[in-house]
C-alpha cells in the first residue's frame, strides 16, 4: 500500500534561495542530466504548456533565469552550487571492521531511493541535518568490492554541515561504521577534463621559482610517452 504524504517542495528542500521554485529544480535536474535538450522536450518532461515566450509555462523561461541566476554557468550543464547555497563540496569515506555495517549502507539506500524519488517528485538526493537549514546534497555512493568500504561525495550548505553528515548523522544511522571526511579545496582534473583556469589560478601560489620546469622534466623522463603513439601498421 502507498503511503500517504503531505506534497513536498523540492525547491524548499533543496535551497533557502525564495527565488528558486519547484519547476526551477525540476528543469536544472534535467538540464544537469541532457544539458542539450531541445526546448520543446525540456516543456514536456516539465508539463508545461506553450503560452507566451517569456511565462513561467515555457522551457526556455527555466533555463534563461537558471543561466542568469548564474547557477548554470555553461553547457553541457556546469552547475555553480554555491549559488543554490551549497559551496562546500565533500569526500566520506565509510569503512566497517566487517562487511555488514557497509552492506547496510547500500541496502539502505537501494530501498529507499525509489521512495524518496516517488515523495519528492526529484532525482536528486537532499538531505536536511538541523533546524537551521544545515542540508547535504548527494553526488555519488559508492560501494567498493575489494574492502568493506563506502565512498560518498556531495554538496553541504559549508563545512559544519558536511561534519554534522559525516561524523554524526552517518554513525548514528549505521552503528559500527567509521567515518574519514574530506572537503575538497579544488581539483586539477574534474569529470575527465583538465581545469585551466584553475591551473593558471594557483600556479603563483604553489610554486617558487624554477619549479614547475622541474617537474615537467621529471615527468617527461618517467612518463611512458611511447605508449600514447599509434602503433606501427
Amino acid at each position: 500500500m502507498k503511503e500517504k504524504s503531505e506534497k513536498i517542495d523540492i525547491s524548499k528542500v533543496l535551497s533557502s534561495n525564495k527565488e528558486i521554485t519547484e519547476n526551477d529544480v525540476l528543469a536544472l535536474i534535467i538540464l544537469m542530466e541532457e544539458g542539450r535538450i531541445q526546448n520543446p522536450t525540456l516543456m514536456k518532461k516539465l508539463n508545461l504548456r506553450r503560452v507566451g515566450a517569456n511565462t513561467p509555462e515555457t522551457a526556455g523561461y527555466y533555463r534563461r533565469k537558471l543561466e542568469k541566476m548564474g547557477i548554470i554557468e555553461g553547457y553541457p550543464a556546469k552547475i555553480n552550487w554555491e549559488k543554490i547555497g551549497y559551496p562546500t563540496e565533500f569526500v566520506v569515506i565509510a569503512t566497517s571492521q566487517n562487511k555488514k555495517g557497509v552492506l547496510e549502507i547500500e541496502k539502505r539506500h537501494i530501498a529507499v531511493v525509489r521512495w524518496y524519488k516517488e515523495v519528492t517528485g526529484a532525482s536528486i538526493g537532499v538531505i536536511p541535518l538541523s533546524e537551521k537549514g544545515d542540508k547535504v546534497i548527494l553526488k555519488d555512493v559508492l560501494f567498493c568490492g575489494q574492502k568493506p568500504m563506502a565512498v560518498i561525495t556531495g554538496r553541504a550548505t559549508d563545512d559544519g554541515a558536511a561534519m554534522m553528515y559525516a561524523d554524526l548523522y552517518l554513525p548514528k544511522l549505521y552503528p559500527g561504521i567509521d567515518t574519514a571526511r574530506l572537503i575538497i579545496k579544488r581539483s586539477s582534473i574534474r569529470d575527465f577534463e583538465f581545469q585551466d583556469e584553475l591551473i593558471e589560478s594557483v600556479k603563483e601560489v604553489l610554486f617558487d621559482e624554477g619549479e614547475i620546469e622541474r617537474y615537467r622534466e621529471a615527468f617527461r623522463k618517467e612518463f611512458r610517452w611511447d605508449l600514447l603513439s599509434r602503433s606501427k601498421k
